[in-house]
Protein backbone atom coordinates (compact mmCIF):
# COMPACT_ATOMS: atom_id res chain seq x y z
CA UNK A 1 0.00 0.00 0.00
CA UNK A 2 1.40 3.45 -0.96
CA UNK A 3 1.35 6.43 0.83
CA UNK A 4 0.10 9.24 -1.09
CA UNK A 5 2.09 12.67 -1.25
CA UNK A 6 -0.28 14.61 0.78
CA UNK A 7 -0.18 12.60 4.25
CA UNK A 8 3.84 12.57 3.78
CA UNK A 9 3.74 16.30 3.85
CA UNK A 10 1.25 16.51 6.50
CA UNK A 11 2.95 14.26 8.18
CA UNK A 12 6.29 15.98 7.82
CA UNK A 13 4.42 19.57 8.83
CA UNK A 14 3.00 17.57 12.10
CA UNK A 15 6.63 16.79 13.00
CA UNK A 16 8.06 20.09 12.33
CA UNK A 17 5.63 21.79 14.25
CA UNK A 18 5.95 19.56 17.51
CA UNK A 19 9.89 20.30 17.12
CA UNK A 20 9.48 23.63 16.57
CA UNK A 21 7.27 23.87 19.97
CA UNK A 22 9.80 21.35 21.84
CA UNK A 23 12.66 23.68 21.03
CA UNK A 24 10.83 26.77 22.20
CA UNK A 25 9.89 25.06 25.26
CA UNK A 26 13.61 24.19 25.71
CA UNK A 27 14.97 27.87 24.80
CA UNK A 28 12.33 29.44 27.40
CA UNK A 29 13.51 27.18 30.01
CA UNK A 30 10.79 25.57 30.52
CA UNK A 31 10.46 21.46 31.01
CA UNK A 32 7.64 19.82 28.81
CA UNK A 33 7.16 17.28 31.40
CA UNK A 34 7.79 18.35 34.93
CA UNK A 35 6.70 17.78 38.30
CA UNK A 36 7.35 21.05 39.51
CA UNK A 37 4.90 22.56 41.75
CA UNK A 38 3.54 26.16 41.15
CA UNK A 39 2.86 29.31 43.49
CA UNK A 40 1.65 33.03 42.38
CA UNK A 41 2.97 36.30 42.62
CA UNK A 42 0.99 39.33 43.08
CA UNK A 43 3.81 42.05 42.45
CA UNK A 44 3.09 45.93 40.89
CA UNK A 45 6.23 45.84 38.35
CA UNK A 46 8.31 43.05 36.94
CA UNK A 47 10.73 45.82 35.51
CA UNK A 48 10.55 43.63 31.60
CA UNK A 49 11.36 40.39 33.29
CA UNK A 50 10.32 37.80 30.79
CA UNK A 51 9.18 34.43 31.42
CA UNK A 52 11.90 31.44 31.88
CA UNK A 53 13.66 33.57 34.09
CA UNK A 54 15.48 32.53 37.17
CA UNK A 55 13.87 32.65 40.57
CA UNK A 56 16.31 32.32 43.06
CA UNK A 57 16.37 32.13 47.10
CA UNK A 58 19.61 33.45 48.87
CA UNK A 59 21.27 33.42 45.32
CA UNK A 60 20.38 29.63 44.51
CA UNK A 61 17.99 29.03 41.48
CA UNK A 62 15.15 27.51 43.22
CA UNK A 63 12.66 27.74 40.43
CA UNK A 64 11.39 29.39 37.01
CA UNK A 65 8.70 32.03 35.90
CA UNK A 66 6.19 30.14 34.04
CA UNK A 67 4.09 33.26 32.97
CA UNK A 68 2.40 36.65 33.88
CA UNK A 69 -1.04 38.07 33.77
CA UNK A 70 -2.00 41.76 34.43
CA UNK A 71 -4.99 41.89 36.97
CA UNK A 72 -7.22 44.70 35.66
CA UNK A 73 -9.44 44.82 38.65
CA UNK A 74 -6.48 45.41 41.39
CA UNK A 75 -3.54 46.96 38.35
CA UNK A 76 -1.25 44.73 39.63
CA UNK A 77 0.60 41.49 37.88
CA UNK A 78 0.33 38.26 39.00
CA UNK A 79 2.60 35.68 38.43
CA UNK A 80 3.49 31.93 38.06
CA UNK A 81 6.35 30.36 39.02
CA UNK A 82 6.82 26.35 39.37
CA UNK A 83 9.56 25.28 41.97
CA UNK A 84 10.65 21.97 42.65
CA UNK A 85 8.83 19.99 45.27
CA UNK A 86 10.76 19.04 47.20
CA UNK A 87 12.31 23.43 47.80
CA UNK A 88 9.49 24.25 50.61
CA UNK A 89 8.40 27.88 51.34
CA UNK A 90 8.26 28.93 54.62
CA UNK A 91 5.28 31.07 55.35
CA UNK A 92 5.72 35.03 55.07
CA UNK A 93 8.15 34.31 52.57
CA UNK A 94 8.34 37.81 50.37
CA UNK A 95 9.12 37.91 46.17
CA UNK A 96 11.44 41.15 45.49
CA UNK A 97 12.52 41.98 42.03
CA UNK A 98 16.63 42.79 41.45
CA UNK A 99 18.52 43.91 38.10
CA UNK A 100 21.66 43.17 37.81
CA UNK A 101 23.74 45.89 36.23
CA UNK A 102 24.42 44.54 32.55
CA UNK A 103 21.25 41.73 32.65
CA UNK A 104 17.55 41.43 33.12
CA UNK A 105 15.39 41.36 35.90
CA UNK A 106 14.82 38.63 38.16
CA UNK A 107 12.34 37.47 41.13
CA UNK A 108 13.74 36.59 44.56
CA UNK A 109 12.64 35.02 47.70
CA UNK A 110 13.17 36.09 51.09
CA UNK A 111 11.91 33.30 53.04
CA UNK A 112 10.15 33.63 55.64
CA UNK A 113 10.88 33.07 59.64
CA UNK A 114 9.22 29.86 60.56
CA UNK A 115 10.79 26.79 58.94
CA UNK A 116 7.76 24.55 60.14
CA UNK A 117 5.05 26.58 58.91
CA UNK A 118 4.80 26.08 55.15
CA UNK A 119 3.10 26.92 52.24
CA UNK A 120 0.72 24.94 50.10
CA UNK A 121 1.44 24.74 45.82
CA UNK A 122 -1.21 26.95 44.84
CA UNK A 123 -0.84 29.74 47.27
CA UNK A 124 -0.14 33.29 46.69
CA UNK A 125 3.13 35.27 47.92
CA UNK A 126 3.37 38.77 48.33
CA UNK A 127 5.40 40.83 46.69
CA UNK A 128 7.75 43.89 47.65
CA UNK A 129 9.42 46.20 46.19
CA UNK A 130 12.50 46.60 43.38
CA UNK A 131 15.83 46.59 44.92
CA UNK A 132 17.39 48.10 42.12
CA UNK A 133 21.23 48.64 42.38
CA UNK A 134 22.07 51.54 40.03
CA UNK A 135 19.15 53.46 42.13
CA UNK A 136 20.72 53.02 45.27
CA UNK A 137 24.37 53.51 43.78
CA UNK A 138 22.74 56.75 42.96
CA UNK A 139 20.87 57.33 46.35
CA UNK A 140 24.89 57.06 47.69
CA UNK A 141 25.91 59.62 45.15
CA UNK A 142 25.11 62.62 47.51
CA UNK A 143 26.33 61.16 50.80
CA UNK A 144 29.69 60.97 48.95
CA UNK A 145 29.91 63.61 47.70
CA UNK A 146 28.79 64.95 51.56
CA UNK A 147 31.95 62.76 52.39
CA UNK A 148 34.61 64.41 50.16
CA UNK A 149 35.12 67.82 52.23
CA UNK A 150 35.86 65.97 54.96
CA UNK A 151 38.52 63.17 53.35
CA UNK A 152 40.05 66.32 51.77
CA UNK A 153 40.42 67.54 55.94
CA UNK A 154 41.73 64.48 57.13
CA UNK A 155 44.11 64.16 54.14
CA UNK A 156 45.13 67.53 54.39
CA UNK A 157 45.70 66.69 57.94
CA UNK A 158 47.77 63.45 57.11
CA UNK A 159 50.02 65.42 55.13
CA UNK A 160 50.71 68.17 57.90
CA UNK A 161 51.26 65.09 60.26
CA UNK A 162 53.20 63.25 57.82
CA UNK A 163 55.48 66.29 56.86
CA UNK A 164 56.44 67.06 60.95
CA UNK A 165 59.82 66.46 62.06
CA UNK A 166 58.82 65.33 65.41
CA UNK A 167 57.50 62.12 63.45
CA UNK A 168 60.71 62.10 61.53
CA UNK A 169 62.69 62.28 64.98
CA UNK A 170 60.15 59.74 66.72
CA UNK A 171 60.51 56.91 63.85
CA UNK A 172 64.61 57.39 64.69
CA UNK A 173 63.82 56.47 67.70
CA UNK A 174 61.71 53.91 67.34
CA UNK A 175 64.40 52.37 64.68
CA UNK A 176 66.47 52.90 68.09
CA UNK A 177 64.40 50.97 69.88
CA UNK A 178 63.93 48.24 67.77
CA UNK A 179 67.48 47.86 67.55
CA UNK A 180 67.87 47.61 71.82
CA UNK A 181 65.01 45.09 71.66
CA UNK A 182 66.85 42.84 69.38
CA UNK A 183 69.95 43.03 71.45
CA UNK A 184 68.05 42.10 74.57
CA UNK A 185 66.48 39.55 72.63
CA UNK A 186 70.21 38.02 71.93
CA UNK A 187 70.83 38.74 75.46
CA UNK A 188 67.58 36.86 76.61
CA UNK A 189 67.87 34.30 74.11
CA UNK A 190 71.86 33.31 75.20
CA UNK A 191 70.69 33.33 79.27
CA UNK A 192 67.77 30.94 78.07
CA UNK A 193 70.33 28.99 76.02
CA UNK A 194 72.93 28.72 79.03
CA UNK A 195 72.40 30.06 82.24
CA UNK A 196 68.91 28.50 82.82
CA UNK A 197 70.19 25.21 81.96
CA UNK A 198 72.82 25.22 84.76
CA UNK A 199 70.32 26.80 87.37
CA UNK A 200 68.05 23.84 86.86
CA UNK A 201 70.27 21.67 87.18
CA UNK A 202 71.49 23.14 90.66
CA UNK A 203 68.11 23.53 91.93
CA UNK A 204 67.09 20.17 90.50
CA UNK A 205 70.24 18.97 92.75
CA UNK A 206 69.03 21.29 95.25
CA UNK A 207 65.76 19.57 95.65
CA UNK A 208 67.24 15.73 95.42
CA UNK A 209 69.52 17.21 98.40
CA UNK A 210 66.30 18.13 100.03
CA UNK A 211 64.72 14.93 99.19
CA UNK A 212 67.54 13.16 100.90
CA UNK A 213 67.67 15.64 104.03
CA UNK A 214 63.75 14.75 104.63
CA UNK A 215 64.13 11.27 104.50
CA UNK A 216 66.37 11.30 107.08
CA UNK A 217 64.84 13.53 108.97
CA UNK A 218 62.08 11.02 109.07
CA UNK A 219 64.01 8.37 110.36
CA UNK A 220 64.98 10.21 113.25
CA UNK A 221 62.68 9.55 116.45
CA UNK A 222 61.59 13.05 117.42
CA UNK A 223 58.93 11.65 119.94
CA UNK A 224 62.17 10.57 121.84
CA UNK A 225 63.89 13.27 121.42
CA UNK A 226 60.68 15.19 122.74
CA UNK A 227 60.32 12.91 125.66
CA UNK A 228 63.88 13.16 126.90
CA UNK A 229 63.52 16.86 126.84
CA UNK A 230 60.84 17.17 128.77
CA UNK A 231 62.67 14.97 131.03
CA UNK A 232 65.30 17.45 131.01
CA UNK A 233 62.96 20.17 132.19
CA UNK A 234 61.70 18.84 134.63
CA UNK A 235 65.26 18.00 136.35
CA UNK A 236 65.73 21.86 135.32
CA UNK A 237 62.25 23.04 137.23
CA UNK A 238 63.24 20.37 140.01
CA UNK A 239 66.60 21.72 140.71
CA UNK A 240 65.33 25.43 140.30
CA UNK A 241 62.27 24.58 143.16
CA UNK A 242 65.28 23.24 145.42
CA UNK A 243 67.14 26.16 145.00
CA UNK A 244 64.41 28.68 146.05
CA UNK A 245 63.56 26.35 148.51
CA UNK A 246 67.54 26.18 150.30
CA UNK A 247 67.44 30.33 149.55
CA UNK A 248 64.33 30.51 151.20
CA UNK A 249 65.00 28.48 154.50
CA UNK A 250 67.07 29.61 157.34
CA UNK A 251 67.98 25.96 158.06
CA UNK A 252 70.64 25.80 155.24
CA UNK A 253 73.52 27.22 154.92
CA UNK A 254 72.91 28.82 151.22
CA UNK A 255 69.54 30.03 153.05
CA UNK A 256 71.44 31.70 155.69
CA UNK A 257 73.71 33.53 154.13
CA UNK A 258 71.05 35.19 151.48
CA UNK A 259 68.64 35.71 154.85
CA UNK A 260 70.62 36.25 157.71
CA UNK A 261 71.63 40.25 158.04
CA UNK A 262 74.37 39.76 160.42
CA UNK A 263 76.45 37.79 157.80
CA UNK A 264 76.29 40.35 155.38
CA UNK A 265 77.69 42.97 157.67
CA UNK A 266 80.47 40.54 159.26
CA UNK A 267 81.58 40.43 155.49
CA UNK A 268 81.55 44.42 154.71
CA UNK A 269 83.19 44.91 157.79
CA UNK A 270 85.86 42.14 157.03
CA UNK A 271 86.10 43.78 153.60
CA UNK A 272 86.28 47.07 154.77
CA UNK A 273 89.44 46.38 157.38
CA UNK A 274 91.20 44.34 154.70
CA UNK A 275 90.82 47.50 152.35
CA UNK A 276 92.18 49.70 155.31
CA UNK A 277 94.93 47.03 155.94
CA UNK A 278 96.33 47.32 152.43
CA UNK A 279 95.63 50.90 152.15
CA UNK A 280 98.61 51.41 155.25
CA UNK A 281 100.26 48.23 153.76
CA UNK A 282 100.91 51.25 150.75
CA UNK A 283 101.42 54.35 152.96
CA UNK A 284 103.62 52.15 155.49
CA UNK A 285 105.77 49.28 154.07
CA UNK A 286 108.45 49.55 156.29
CA UNK A 287 106.22 48.87 159.26
CA UNK A 288 105.69 45.37 157.53
CA UNK A 289 108.88 44.62 155.74
CA UNK A 290 112.19 45.70 156.10
CA UNK A 291 115.58 44.75 154.66
CA UNK A 292 117.82 46.23 157.23
CA UNK A 293 119.87 44.12 159.55
CA UNK A 294 120.10 46.67 162.01
CA UNK A 295 117.55 49.60 161.48
CA UNK A 296 114.59 49.97 163.43
CA UNK A 297 110.97 49.24 162.45
CA UNK A 298 108.78 52.21 162.01
CA UNK A 299 105.48 52.85 164.64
Amino acid sequence: MKISKEIKIASVAILSAIIVYVGIIFLKGLKLFSDEVSYFVEIADVQGMPTASDVRANGLKVGTVKAITFNSDKQNLTVEITVNPKFQIPEGTSVYMTKEMLGSAMMNLRLGPNPTAILHPGDTIKGAPMVDLMTEAGNMIPKVEALLPKMDSILTAINTMANDPAIASSLHNMEAVSADLRMTTRQINGLLGKDVPQLMAKTNNICDNLETTTGQLTQIDLVGIAQKADATMAGVQEMTFKMNTAMNSKETSLGMLMNDNSIALHIDSTMLNSSRLLEDFRLHPKRYVHFSLFGKKDK
